[in-house]
């Protein structure tokens, strides 16, 4: 007996972002379907965060379609996408200056997809989100005293309290030691498991492979390669563009 296939959630197709006549990305086309964690690699410059801003909203596309739950979404703004299920950490990471841990995830609930307006409802979901991402002892410390993996696990209670669809994740691993990143991996694998589709940028390939499903791989804006991640991995495209020349 077959089984039906996945859901499909989001859809880009033919993505194009030029900037003054230079173009950074071109012609992007994947899919993503409910629960699926896609991992977005390249090396630095290829374009990746900027494919990240277009579909968060953050950047409009010069030419492409990008749709989301059935919904065409490339013109809306960024608020508008967030309060429909897309959320995303950032790269450099700024808390809310003067605000708790609490605090800042609170903002998040009140503004993300829930649309919650009781502030104390705001508060619990994001008491919750603070254990689930294992900031449960640091709820009263101030957001910007916090160190870079907590700081990371902020980044990821702040996107998780607008109640996202959709996750964008912008090298959240980068700067971690080794036992870091088998935590935020952890995290990840948590967060995927309540039915959340990823997209996550990375350039720990230890942790992109073990936790992608498929892979896409964007070289000077143009995607090269797209499948599982050990085909991906070992296309001869990828090796040199990215991985580095095999040795011989």
């Amino acid at each position: 007996m077959s089984t039906a296939a996945p859901e499909k959630i989001f859809e880009a197709r033919g993505l194009t972002k030029r900037f003054r006549g230079l173009t950074a990305l071109s012609d992007i086309t994947f899919t993503a379907a409910r629960g699926e964690i896609l991992g977005l690699i390249g090396p630095n410059g290829a374009g990746k965060t900027t494919l990240i801003s277009l579909i968060s909203g953050t950047l409009y596309p010069t030419a492409g379609e990008i749709t989301f739950m059935g919904r065409r979404i490339e013109k809306l703004p960024a608020y508008r996408r967030s309060r429909l299920g897309i959320g995303r950490t950032f790269q450099v990471m700024k808390p809310f200056p003067g605000l708790s841990v609490l605090e800042n995830v609170t903002v998040g609930a009140l503004f993300g997809a829930a649309g919650e307006r009781n502030r104390g409802k705001a508060q619990q979901k994001a008491r919750e989100l603070c254990e689930f991402a294992g900031l449960g002892k640091r709820i009263d410390q101030r957001a910007d005293a916090l160190g870079g993996p907590d700081r990371k696990r902020l980044e990821f209670a702040k996107a998780l309290a607008m109640q996202p669809k959709l996750l964008l994740l912008d090298e959240v691993m980068a700067g971690l030691n080794p036992t870091e990143v088998g935590e935020v991996v952890e995290l990840i694998k948590k967060i995927r498991s309540t039915g959340v589709t990823i997209l996550v940028i990375e350039h720990v390939m230890k942790a992109i492979r073990s936790l992608s499903d498929r892979l896409l791989v964007i070289h000077h804006g143009q995607q090269i390669a797209e499948g599982l991640p050990d085909q991906v991995l070992s296309d001869p495209r990828v090796v040199e563009a990215y991985l580095g020349k095999r040795r011989h």
